[in-house]
């Protein structure tokens, strides 16, 4: 070590370490002396591996190889004296640290320069950070990181016990060293904390004083600055402890400063060191959260108004200078006067004065007052102008200061003089005084010396106001801002909150906080107002004016001053001037910050940071990041960060008592309450991007305030996919983890989103009306627990989100009162409430109950619960009861639950996958929080604990608990991720997830798939999706009511859960099935009822009426008696009447309740009031007259509204109704307003009523493609003003009035719905179907162009059904029809098909002769159009049948067309088409040849049938159909044998036929091109006359002309035609051929267009024919696949490859399957060589052909050609058998 000595009384320290400045307190002046007898500045840490040896004359070295600087300026003194702070003042000082680093910089002058600068920036981002902070937080975190460096000090002398070797290292410096040379560590170094520092940095060093008693002291590593090196990845992620070699020395390095820069929320406290032994060397831990300090101190509460008004109509830069001016003066007024801004709360301010040891209560109060007084004084009345005023002379004076030392700051980056730290620690400073320069500077126009004019800009006389510069026009004053105040005084608990990773906030509590809400509530603007506690110690200090009440007898607050009268001074005893000031003026933080170390610098920045709004911290973080140390002014940086942006804020209000009670245990529960309450929010808030804007206590309870879209959490989907389910997550996690209900307010709408306040201190906010509407909503006297506002509903519009329309509310900033909505869940609104005074079914419930919980504990197999009841019997509250029920109890057990609910509705039976259109989405958004529950899961354990259903029954919380929401992607992107996952085939996505399951989104786009999928398939899918999406749930409980109305796929669907699922509870309601038919497999039902039932997995429940007990427990219940007050008779009469039904028993007891016809009996029981019989007494006579008696007391538009509801059917919306009534009543467009406000107080009569109830607000259908919240700031369409949305809407739907209000009602029950009806005209009825029909059919022709949403469409047939217009429900069934036979659901579309002809048939003609179902009276009715589509229906329905296997009921339908047609008398006019009859000869001509019709041996049906087809084409001369009737005809002579006849009709179509101009109306007129099959008959006919080369000429044209120009996508027409050919030229030895053009023409363009998943009737038979064709043409070589053929064909289930039909009509093709699947096994047999095989294969064969002979009796040349084989096949079992037995 050498010495270098630069002055008497300062030395300078060198070693190849570092360099060390000391100055000798002795020699200091005293007026600059510090508490410490030494002071030690660590101006340079240099790593001496690196620099080699120093040479102290010129601070250079000899390597210069790099220069690691731990930083400048690090003051290390004691903490004794409290007479002053340490203040470096004095120059001397100053300019020998700035010589010192003159020499360095000769040779290092970037690194130096470079360590100065980011010294520099991070004492401004301190600083800055700061402001937005309380001053007591400041402090406390100041204290905390110099208490922990003293800790850390007075441990320092343990190290000099553990030297090494005689060198003077000591293992800490070993331990050092081996980082920086890369050398194995200890494991301990290897999993290591962010506060060690990587060893590739080899910035580990040890300073030591320069003499004997100096101490040793860690110096904190920091990165090289010239080598950009990074942290090594084995140490990147280290504990806060390094144990050295023997375990003695543990050491805390300094944290990972890309770590700390990067994330200001990544600090983690120290480890506790209350139990390290005593050869720990570590930093002390802070407190842990929640840290709580009490004090006395005066609270004064300032309230502004008027921002509201102005920001909505200045601009942003306008709007940030207003506020932020207005702020600034009552800032200035509160540091002025020494106060502590603790809360910026909107636009008012928290601010106390602390009693310390040298500062009384009575002072602080006096303070106070004095502040309060001075704001009133000058901040009151203050004018918003529209342009501005100018600036004050002193304004321009900072400002001209500001900007030269900016340019100072500048020049001292390149600076290598001798003054270049004065000049860099000046520019520090410069901000901070700039600061309080311009704050005097206004101080001193607001202080009591007039030299300054009050308010030049309004020309009033001079008072204490800010003066202008300069002449202008006068502005106009737009608004005024106003103020008062409130004071109290008292103890107040200070308590930290939150966690060292995400947040903290300070909260204060105590009584303070009323007394000063009490004394500001009294209060008018321009007016203080005090407490009675803050008066009472006022009057020690000041003398009170009589006005201000000073004995106060009544004890309330009173006036201390009002704008420039102030009703109190001080006394002589203790003036603001004369008693003792305890940091008016407090140290300046710069000041400490340069006694702070780097490491310590980034400590402190990371905890202030987290007190401090993200958006702030983010932005500090960027800028940091950027060349210049200050890029602009305080000033600059509010405006520049101030914005008015779109932003979702929520108010949350947990609803705890958050007083004080003096009772240390329940206080410090409390606080740790508000510690968890902190936690979870943040945790929440963390998980969905969102941010924390504050967190008070202030008198109207616990507040937070959460923000999306904000910078940094703005999303995609931001309201529907974030801020609303966080909102709910929020909501429940409060209540299911702490027990905590609460109240939510939230809204969306444009704000203010910036810093408000002064320089000096201020706070990132929120502010504009929709903020002032959340808070309005969250403190709503009747909010069920989350309101939101309409611009938070429409941007909801599709999502599985709902909502519950609430009246109106007024709110600050907004004219008109404000629509207000209750969200709710999907399956919340649709399937039910739960009934307040449910009695009975108690046996029931507990049955279910004990069931579920036995699924929940056990792992088990899916269990099946079916209830049927009669209409009225309670059916639907009993499921929804037990739903909540079983919930309760699996929640209560401690284990996971999925709760998916569905309600059936009419018109569901014909809408495929109907339950899950709804389930789905719901099933979707478990996958959003699968993760979460696993890992809820995980940590929970497994529950062993049993529990009865007995002991929790009255025990449990009925509410009902959404299931969490989700904060992932979208319906449609989760569904995609869901069929990747499960391997589901391509065309899924847009087939099932958007024709099936209606989720609709853009990126679903239409599938050119037109082939037909596979049910089986799409069944097995959603079965899988459902088990996949619960599979980590404990129990999944599927509650479905009303299951009459379910379709068959839906069934289907449950039946797979059923089957496959785990832990499965299926909960169903039904009608009794005596009286409605369920669409479940019949097979299905039959084992539910018997082996399933024999194994418990089956319970059936019939509920019974309620017993004459249970009706009278009902009745005591209502009346609010107990059950022994009621008289026997009064219930009798109750229960006879009603037949104990549950439904009826409600409206009877509430009949009696509203008319009063109940009274207390002499007897004291409650009984009937006296009349002359029991039906007078009830005021009814049965339930139905009760209903009507109910309905005709209605007035006659609510009867009105009721009777469009009732034809809207038991579920509708308010919009719907809205339309179809102008529709029917022609309002127009200026009175559609109007209309649809009094068809909406209508149908709040019935609501109140009890006829309907509101079940949720109606979103739009869930259109995703109509709306996408992400927020664009440009987009006028989107937001055209700052309190509301304005939306452009697509549709006349949505242009409606009433869609902005739009609502779901549903009607309480059937019977209301039904009583309706009853009276109502058919005609009336009828009319009004048609009207809806109309508005929805238009709706559909605007909003969905695709035209394939089910949904939606088979609601508009219903009502045209209803409505009576044939032709319209005809035409649009034969759409939806069409579209459902694609996909497979040719079931639905003959429930479409029957509801059509239905209408056509009359009961009442039942003696009448019928035709096709149909009587003659309506057949001589209907006109020639509607014969056309009555004709269409019946064959659409016979094609059904037939796609679906059942010829018979196809032949059927077909035959019933036919017979229509010829005893309809229009189907002779001229204005008939006569072409659509064509499709019945052909059906029939089909179904004949599958069997389904049966005929004589002459063939006398099918020869009539042909003839008159043939007949009938030629007259319409039309090529397309009689090209189709003649080659039905020669399909007939081929079939009697007769081929010469047969090929001369093909003679005839040849002229007329064009494949090109005809192929394509050939096969849609008739499914496949039945004329160019014709040709393929003739090779048949040909090779039956012996005419071979024909044939094969005819195979040759087929395969080079025709097949070529048929539609590839046609897959079934391509094999019908190549059928015969394959099978010709496979017996004429060209069998590879053959196999080319069924592979080139079937079977890749089926893969092509129908992939893997797809299905058509020939698919069966692709690979047995290719097999064959390969087996065939490869006689004579090797087969590639033949042991791939033979494991196939030796399973004998492999050769059931199609139905009866089917072979039937293959057969009449060419040849029957059966045939050539025997001759697969006739060349299987001939090559295997093991004998037992060889004998299957040859029995298999001549079994097959032999059925297929006995099957094509009929069939001249399938019938040859399946003889010839089995003869072939015989021979060769005869060769084979003769041959084994010679061998």
């Amino acid at each position: 070590m050498m010495e270098h000595s630069s002055s008497e009384d300062e030395d300078i320290t060198m070693s190849s370490n570092e360099i060390t400045f000391t100055t000798r307190t002795e020699d200091v002046p005293p007026q600059d002396r510090t508490r410490a007898s030494r002071r030690t500045t660590s101006i340079l840490s240099i790593n001496s591996e690196s620099l080699g040896d120093l040479d102290p004359s010129d601070g250079t070295c000899t390597t210069g190889e790099s220069l690691n600087l731990s930083g400048l300026g690090s003051l290390n003194y004691d903490n004794n004296d409290d007479e002053h702070h340490y203040s470096a003042s004095y120059e001397s000082y100053e300019d020998e640290k700035a010589r010192i680093l003159a020499h360095l910089m000769q040779n290092h002058s970037e690194a130096v320069t470079a360590s100065l600068v980011e010294r520099t920036m991070l004492i401004q981002s301190v600083i800055w950070l700061s402001h937005h902070v309380p001053g007591c937080v400041v402090e406390l975190l100041l204290e905390d990181v110099v208490c922990n460096r003293q800790k850390l000090k007075g441990r320092q002398s343990e190290l000099h016990d553990y030297k090494v070797d005689g060198t003077g290292d000591s293992e800490i410096v070993r331990a050092m060293k081996d980082l920086t040379t890369n050398e194995t560590t200890s494991p301990a170094i290897t999993d290591c904390s962010p506060y060690i520092i990587g060893a590739d940095q080899k910035t580990t060093s040890i300073k030591a004083a320069g003499d004997s008693s100096a101490n040793i002291e860690i110096v904190m590593a920091m990165r090289d600055l010239t080598t950009n090196e990074t942290a090594s990845p084995a140490t990147a992620d280290c504990s806060p402890v390094i144990n050295g070699e023997d375990e003695k020395i543990t050491s805390i390095l300094e944290a990972d400063e890309a770590a700390g820069d990067a994330d200001q929320h990544s600090y983690v406290p120290l480890n506790d060191t209350s139990t390290a032994p005593i050869n720990t060397f570590q930093a002390a831990q802070e407190e842990k959260l929640p840290i709580s300090k009490k004090h006395d101190s005066a609270l004064l509460f300032v309230d502004m108004s008027g921002f509201t008004k102005i920001s909505t109509i200045l601009d942003v830069e306008s709007l940030s200078n207003a506020i932020n001016s207005y702020f600034q003066l009552i800032v200035n007024e509160v540091t002025h006067h020494g106060g502590d801004i603790l809360k910026f709360a909107g636009d008012a301010i928290f601010a106390e004065w602390k009693s310390e040891l040298n500062q009384t209560i009575e002072y602080c109060v006096m303070q106070a007052a004095n502040c309060a007084s001075s704001i009133v004084a000058n901040c009151s009345d203050y004018p918003i102008h529209s342009t501005p005023v100018g600036m004050s002379r002193a304004s321009m004076r900072l400002e001209n200061a500001r900007q030269s030392s900016n340019r100072g700051l500048r020049t001292s980056l390149v600076s290598s003089s001798q003054s270049s730290v004065r000049i860099l620690r000046g520019s520090i400073q410069s901000a901070d005084e700039y600061q309080y320069a311009r704050r005097n500077s206004v101080d001193s126009c607001c202080s009591t010396d007039e030299t300054l004019p009050r308010r030049a800009s309004t020309g009033e006389a001079p008072g204490r106001r800010r003066s202008s510069v300069g002449t202008g026009p006068r502005p106009v004053k737009l608004a005024t801002l106003n103020v008062k105040c409130g004071i109290g005084v008292g103890r107040i608990v200070g308590v930290h909150v939150g966690d060292d990773a995400s947040r903290r906030e300070y909260l204060i509590l105590g009584d303070p906080i009323d007394q000063v809400a009490a004394a500001e509530g009294e209060a008018t603007m321009g007016e203080v107002f005090a407490s009675p506690e803050a008066i009472a110690v006022l009057s020690k200090i000041a003398t009170l004016n009589k006005s201000c009440g000073e004995d106060n007898i009544h004890q309330k607050p009173v006036c201390i001053a009002v704008r420039q009268q102030q009703f109190f001074q001080a006394t002589g005893r203790k003036s603001p001037e004369e008693g003792p000031v305890a940091k008016t003026e407090p140290e300046s933080l710069l000041n400490r910050c340069e006694a702070l170390d780097m490491s310590e610098l980034r400590l402190l920045k990371r905890m202030i940071a987290l007190y401090v709004h993200p958006v702030v911290v983010n932005d500090e973080n960027e800028s940091q990041n950027q060349v210049t140390l200050r890029r602009a002014s305080d000033t600059d940086r509010h405006l520049s960060q101030a914005e008015l942006r779109n932003v979702f804020v929520a108010f949350i209000s947990p609803q705890i008592e958050y007083k004080l009670t003096g009772d240390e245990e329940q206080d410090g529960k409390l606080i740790n309450l508000l510690n968890d309450i902190m936690n979870l929010t943040t945790r929440n808030l963390n998980r969905a991007g969102g941010h924390l804007r504050q967190f008070i206590v202030d008198d109207k309870g616990v507040v937070l305030i959460c923000t999306f879209g904000l910078r940094g959490s703005t999303f995609p989907n931001m309201i529907s996919q974030r801020a609303l389910p966080l909102t709910r997550s929020i909501y429940e996690s409060l209540q299911e983890e702490l027990g905590i209900k609460c109240k939510i307010g939230g809204t969306y709408g444009r704000a203010y989103c910036g810093v408000v306040g002064g320089l000096s201190r201020h706070e990132f906010a929120v502010l504009g009306p929709s903020v002032n509407l959340s808070a309005r909503l969250m403190a709503f006297k009747f909010n069920p627990g989350i309101l939101v506002d309409k611009n938070v509903r429409l941007l909801t519009s599709h999502s599985q989100i709902f909502f519950k329309p609430l009246p109106s509310v007024t709110a600050k900033g907004y004219d008109e009162p404000v629509p207000i909505f209750e969200p709710l869940k999907s399956n919340e609104s649709q399937f039910g409430k739960l009934k307040p005074n449910f009695i009975g079914r108690s046996k029931e419930i507990k049955q279910v109950m004990n069931i579920a919980k036995g699924l929940a504990l056990h792992s088990d197999a899916s269990k099946f619960v079916f209830v049927s009841a009669a209409s009225g019997s309670g059916k639907s509250s009993m499921i929804v009861q037990t739903t909540a029920r079983v919930r309760a109890m699996i929640k209560k057990m401690n284990k996971s639950i999925v709760v998916t609910r569905h309600v059936s509705n009419e018109g569901d039976s014909r809408v495929p996958f109907s339950l899950f259109r709804s389930v789905f989405k719901d099933l979707l958004n478990e996958l959003r929080h699968e993760e979460d529950t696993r890992s809820h899961a995980s940590n929970r354990g497994e529950s062993t604990f049993e529990l009865s259903v007995e002991d929790v029954w009255d025990k449990l919380s009925l509410a009902s608990q959404s299931s969490k929401d989700s904060m992932m992607s979208t319906d449609a992107n989760r569904f995609r991720y869901l069929c990747d996952e499960l391997n589901a085939p391509p065309d899924f996505a847009e087939v099932v997830g958007r024709r099936l399951l209606g989720i609709r989104d853009k990126s679903l786009g239409s599938s050119t798939t037109t082939g037909t999928p596979n049910l089986d398939l799409i069944v097995e899918f959603l079965v899988n999706a459902f088990i996949r999406c619960t599979e980590h749930s404990d129990l999944v409980l599927l509650s479905l009511d009303d299951v009459q109305d379910l379709d068959e796929m839906s069934f289907k669907v449950v039946q797979g859960i059923f089957e496959r699922g785990q832990n499965v509870l299926i909960l169903c309601g039904s009608r009794p099935l005596s009286s409605y038919q369920l669409a479940v497999d019949s097979s299905f039902w039959a084992e539910l009822q018997g082996s399933f039932l024999q194994m418990k997995r089956f319970v059936e429940i019939d509920l019974q009426p309620l017993t004459h007990c249970e009706v009278r427990d009902f009745i005591a219940i209502s009346l609010d008696v107990a059950p022994s007050e009621i008289n026997d008779r009064f219930s009798q009469s109750i229960f006879t009447v009603t037949g104990g039904m549950p439904h009826f028993l409600s409206y009877a007891v509430e009949n009696i309740k509203r008319l009063e016809l109940f009274t207390r009996m002499e007897n004291g029981l409650v009984g009937l009031k006296s009349a002359a019989s029991d039906d007078e007494k009830l005021g009814f006579g049965s339930v139905s007259e009760l209903l009507l008696y109910r309905l005709d007391s209605l007035d006659s538009s609510v009867r009105n509204a009721l009777h469009f509801a009732a034809v809207l059917g038991t579920e509708f919306e308010l919009v719907d109704a809205a339309l179809a009534y102008d529709e029917m009543y022609n309002i127009m467009d200026g009175e559609r307003s109007k209309a649809a406000l009094a068809l909406q107080e209508a149908l709040h009569v019935a609501v109140e009523e009890g006829i309907i109830e509101e079940s949720f607000a109606a979103s739009g259908n869930n259109d995703e493609e109509e709306f996408d919240d992400t927020i664009n700031e440009a987009q006028a369409s989107l937001c055209a003003s700052l309190g509301n949305i304005t939306f452009s809407l697509k549709g006349y739907r949505r242009s409606h009035p009433a869609y902005s209000e739009n609502r779901r009602y549903r009607f309480t029950h059937d019977s209301w719905k039904t009583s309706i009806l009853d009276v109502m005209l058919d005609e009336r009825v009828q009319e009004i179907h048609e009207h809806v029909a109309i508005i929805l059919e238009r709706e559909i022709d605007l909003e969905d162009q695709t035209g394939n949403d089910f949904d939606k469409q088979i609601r508009v047939f219903y009502h045209w059904n209803k409505s009576g217009h044939f032709m319209n429900a005809s035409q649009l069934a034969l759409k939806i029809g069409e579209q459902l036979m694609v996909l497979g659901l040719n079931s639905q579309a003959i429930l479409l098909f029957d509801d059509v002809l239905n209408t056509l048939k009359d009961s009442s003609h039942n003696e009448e002769e019928m035709h096709g179902g149909i009587s003659t009276s309506v057949l001589n009715a209907i006109e020639a159009s509607e014969l056309e589509d009555l004709i269409k229906i019946n064959i659409a329905k016979g094609k059904a049948y037939s796609t679906l296997g059942n010829r018979e009921r196809g032949a059927e339908a077909l035959q019933g067309a036919l017979d229509i047609l010829h005893n309809a008398p229009c189907a002779n006019s001229t204005y008939f088409d006569r072409s659509v009859s064509f499709p019945i000869f052909s059906g029939l001509f089909v179904v004949l040849k599958m069997g389904a019709i049966k005929d004589d041996e002459n063939c006398s049906y099918e020869k009539d049938l042909t003839k008159k087809f043939v007949e009938q084409a030629r007259l319409n001369n039309d090529p397309i159909h009689y090209g189709r009737a003649l080659a039905m005809e020669g399909e007939t002579l081929g079939r009697l044998g007769m081929f010469d006849q047969a090929l001369e009709a093909l003679e005839r179509i040849k002229p007329i036929y064009d494949i090109e101009t005809q192929h394509t109306a050939i096969s849609k007129a008739y499914g496949s091109d039945r004329v160019a099959q014709s040709y393929s008959h003739s090779v048949n006919w040909n090779t039956m006359l012996g005419r071979t080369d024909e044939a094969v000429k005819t195979c040759k044209y087929i395969i080079g002309e025709l097949a070529p120009k048929s539609n590839p996508q046609n897959v079934h027409n391509s094999f019908c035609l190549l059928y015969s050919v394959i099978i010709a030229l496979k017996e004429n030895g060209a069998a590879l051929e053959a196999r080319d053009a069924l592979k080139r023409f079937v079977v890749e363009p089926f893969d092509e267009h129908f992939g893997p998943g797809g299905t058509t009737f020939s698919k069966p038979l692709f690979y047995p024919l290719l097999m064959l064709l390969d087996l065939q043409g490869h006689q004579d070589e090797q087969v590639e696949k033949l042991c791939e053929y033979l494991d196939w064909a030796l399973e004998e289930a492999n050769f059931s490859v199609c139905s009866p039909s089917l072979e039937n009509a293959w057969a009449a093709m060419a040849v029957s399957p059966n045939t050539f699947l025997g001759e697969i096994c006739y060349y299987l047999a001939k090559r295997t060589e093991c004998p037992e095989h060889k004998d299957l294969l040859i029995k298999y064969g001549i079994g097959l052909i032999e059925k297929s002979i006995e099957v094509t009796r009929t069939l001249p040349f399938a019938n040859m050609y399946a003889i010839k084989k089995l003869n072939m096949l015989k021979s060769y079992a005869g060769d084979s058998h003769e041959s084994s037995s010679v061998s």
